[in-house]
């Protein structure tokens, strides 16, 4: 009988703590959120966008020069929205520049969410990151159109510099601005970055994971969004995947892991964790799915634009809440 007690207490034990991290990681809803309704989103006009920045436009890789046409077409784009300003800082005698565009009276804490402009190694970058861009200039678009008044300020950040050479560099536009808020005791209520947004697939199969047993607990088709976040972010990652929620009818899973963990860091997001901010990253899931991450094959052809819109009204429909 000792022996049963004793077996059974540790299975008990083992399914508590698996059932524990089950939760930590994947941030369950205990019940679905009702729908709201939000602003419509043009597919085409998003996929019009993708393609400027991967077609059209020279190629964005961290060169002054070559960036320059890319900062002068988003300042264009958000002209109708309100007043841009650049945050510009000097890396090797060449000048680069966040781009910022702010919403909402002025507050004691902001809500910040960017995507960077740059892409690795002069690849077309349509899914890493003209999507992130596309979706931040349409999110602009509902902010400055958005019927209810905003209680706090909202800004809105194009970041520069987040591919190699400059990734976990203090060179990276992302470090220039977390730093600069932190230096100037400016509280943040929470950071959302956008990276690869566009990529989904029906396929079974199509989606991979950083650690082979997730795939028990996530689809194996990336038909999906993705909100991830450190140990540290959990409360932020639920909140912002139950705004998701309410919005359309996009699945949207989360996921809470260290930053050991490959992949969880690997945006402007993880800046803001380096001074202690709440941030999470939205994300289709990178190289765990779009097999053309880092290559010439990220081309515009290949993203779910109808999809896009959807994660353009739930991050609209999540900022809204946050900001509550």
């Amino acid at each position: 009988m000792l022996i049963i007690r004793v077996t059974l207490t540790l299975a008990i034990a083992s399914i508590t703590l698996l059932g524990a991290v089950w939760f930590i990681i994947s941030q369950p809803l205990l019940w679905t959120p009702d729908s709201v309704e939000v602003p419509s989103v043009n597919p085409r006009r998003l996929e019009s966008q993708v393609r400027m920045l991967s077609e059209t436009l020279p190629a964005r890789i961290g060169r002054e020069e070559s960036l320059k046409p890319t900062v002068n077409w988003i300042e264009k784009q958000l002209k109708p929205f309100g007043n841009t300003h650049r945050q510009t800082y000097d890396v090797d005698g060449e000048k680069f520049h966040n781009i910022l565009l702010k919403f909402g009276p002025d507050s004691d804490e902001v809500i910040i969410v960017g995507a960077h402009y740059d892409t690795a190694h002069g690849f077309p970058g349509a899914d890493d990151n003209a999507s992130g861009v596309a979706v931040l200039i349409e999110l602009a678009r509902l902010l400055s159109e958005a019927k209810q008044k905003l209680p706090m300020r909202i800004e809105l950040v194009f970041f520069t510099l987040e591919e190699p050479p400059y990734f976990r560099t203090n060179k990276m536009g992302s470090f220039i601005h977390a730093s600069k808020l932190k230096n100037n005791h400016q509280e943040i209520r929470v950071m959302i970055a956008l990276d690869m947004l566009g990529y989904f697939s029906d396929d079974e199969g199509s989606q991979h994971f950083p650690v082979p047993a997730l795939k028990y607990s996530y689809p194996d088709q990336g038909d999906f969004i993705g909100v991830v976040g450190n140990l540290s972010n959990t409360k932020a990652v639920r909140r912002i995947k139950r705004s998701f929620k309410t919005a359309t009818d996009l699945p949207v899973y989360s996921f809470n892991a260290p930053s050991f963990v490959v992949g969880i860091d690997f945006s402007d997001h993880l800046n803001y964790w380096k001074y202690g901010y709440d941030a999470v990253l939205v994300t289709d899931t990178s190289f765990n799915r779009n097999t053309a991450y880092h290559t010439a094959a990220d081309t515009a052809d290949r993203l779910d634009y109808v999809k896009m819109a959807k994660v353009v009204q739930s991050l609209y429909r999540a900022v809204l809440d946050y900001s509550m």
